[in-house]
């Protein structure tokens, strides 16, 4: 006869259950031939010399979290306006140091394809569709930092996605209302630049706030880009020639104004980065962007004459180039400009407070550069790349040292210096008035911006090995991960084959 003080079998509390371990997974191994391919993708780039980490420091994650982490970082990256060639060379540093080798992967317009491959085992390929793609330098800089804490251990996975998730979610890093005044104060720049008056100044300040403010509300109702600066161009040489029919401008100061609007619609970082990747070899990608960029130059090429066209029928001016010369800024007032136009792009284009300093400097020194060698008789164009190396040079350099991009200087530096707008000044009088082969020169002028793009990637291959040494070394501290996607599995390390015995 049982106790009725002692509880039965069925009313005893069962003992908890110990929690699930993460499965075993035996330790990947890279061999020298598939660690000879690595070295090869990322020879002379910042990332030379990164090498798997086996245990803790490097099996952490089993090959489909890195595979979708590592479509996470490129979507990330190409969205905020990297280039292919940095967004393939971030994420075969990211996948090595994890130990996650041969990685294959293709970057084309529209996806970004991942194939891991292992000796043993099925393969792994997956996808991802790139649906968006524009420029942000702040999302660009912060991008940066979480590829670098990666790579120095500052991060895991889990800490890693949650900031790429807080990239994509952040606001922009200034007002709509500080970003148009900021583009409207390049404009100022540009006009003077390109040797307008005050008047004209003032002008092209007022009509870059009215084209910020009317692309965003055409962009915002689906209007497609070339659309959008052919009415932006059309609308601008529209009131240039009114302005001189009211005697409001003189000829030279509407040019010098239109002119700055035209240069300042062109898409700078979109054409940096077509000359990294056409230079690069990804020619896909390099055709897409050369599409946006001709397709912008035709919508700016065909606004001018249809705006010159509409005010024809109630306006009658008469333009003489050959009695107008427009001259560039003495020294001192072109690097007063520079120092007025980086610092308002770098704020127009999101970069951050921190930013704006280093690319003041580096927009200076390109400027007394361009300067200097124009001086000496070097031909525009070939100043200009020479000038746009120094600028590349110097932009790698200090974003190594401070844990950023080089296109986060780069891009604001020489749009605040570099700009052909006395060239493109020159060739829309000639385009007003008639003169024949201007449509060739205005284009030509325009495109001595392709010099600036191939400028700064010889300056940033030639920099990048001096630029590695400023890469930060800190003692690693290795994170675990929270999460359950992105929890660290149990390794079992193979013993090493023991070799012949000498004995």
């Amino acid at each position: 006869m049982s106790d009725p003080q002692r509880p039965g079998r069925r009313d005893r509390p069962k003992p908890p259950r110990p929690p699930a371990r993460p499965p075993r997974v035996r330790a990947r191994n890279v061999n020298p031939q598939e660690m000879r391919d690595v070295r090869a993708r990322l020879r002379g780039t910042i990332y030379e010399g990164t090498t798997p980490e086996h245990g803790i420091g490097g099996d952490l994650y089993s090959p489909r979290q890195i595979v979708d982490f590592c479509l996470d970082l490129g979507d990330v990256m190409l969205a905020s306006g990297a280039d292919v060639r940095s967004t393939e060379v971030a994420i075969v540093a990211v996948s090595t140091k994890w130990n996650l080798a041969p990685l294959e992967l293709d970057i084309n317009g529209t996806a970004i394809t991942i194939q891991y491959a292992p000796v043993e085992g099925p393969p792994l390929i997956k996808t991802r569709v790139i649906y968006a793609e524009g420029s942000n330098l702040h999302r660009l800089s912060l991008v940066y930092q979480i590829v670098d804490d990666l790579l120095h251990d500052d991060r895991d996975m889990t800490t890693a996605v949650a900031g790429l998730v807080d990239v994509l979610r952040s606001p922009p890093r200034w007002p709509s209302w500080i970003t148009d005044l900021a583009m409207g104060m390049l404009g100022v720049s540009v006009t003077l630049q390109a040797g307008g008056t005050w008047q004209a100044a003032i002008g092209a300040f007022v009509i870059m706030i009215g084209v910020m403010a009317t692309g965003r509300g055409l962009a915002a109702r689906g209007i497609p880009q070339f659309f959008v600066v052919g009415l932006q161009a059309g609308a601008t040489a529209a009131l240039g020639t009114v302005a001189i029919s009211l005697d409001l401008l003189s000829a030279g100061g509407a040019a010098a104004m239109v002119a700055a609007v035209v240069v300042l619609t062109l898409p700078h970082p979109t054409i940096v980065t077509w000359a990294q990747d056409a230079i690069s070899g990804f020619r896909a990608m390099a055709l897409g962007r050369a599409l946006v960029i001709g397709l912008i130059v035709a919508g700016i090429v065909c606004g001018i004459p249809a705006g010159i066209a509409v005010t024809a029928g109630f306006v009658d001016i008469e333009v003489d180039p050959t009695n107008i010369t427009l001259q560039a800024l003495p020294l001192w007032l072109s690097l007063c400009s520079s120092f007025a136009a980086a610092s308002a792009n770098a704020v127009a284009q999101g970069s951050s407070a921190r930013m704006i300093p280093i690319t003041i400097g580096v927009a200076l020194v390109g400027n007394l550069s361009l300067f200097t060698l124009r001086l000496l008789g070097v031909p525009l164009m070939g100043a200009t790349f020479l000038a746009a190396t120094l600028l590349g040079a110097l932009s790698t350099v200090a974003a190594a040292r401070l844990r950023t991009a080089a296109t986060v200087i780069a891009v604001p530096a020489f749009c605040g210096s570099l700009l052909p707008s006395l060239a493109v000044a020159s060739a829309l009088l000639n385009f007003m008035s008639g003169t024949d082969g201007a449509e060739v020169d205005f284009i030509f002028s325009m495109l001595t911006t392709l010099a600036i793009g191939a400028g700064l990637v010889l300056g940033s291959l030639l920099a990048t090995p001096g630029a590695r040494r400023w890469l930060r070394r800190r003692k690693k501290v290795y994170v675990q991960s929270l999460h359950s996607d992105t929890t660290p599995i149990n390794i079992i390390v193979a013993p090493e084959p023991e070799g012949p015995r000498t004995d």
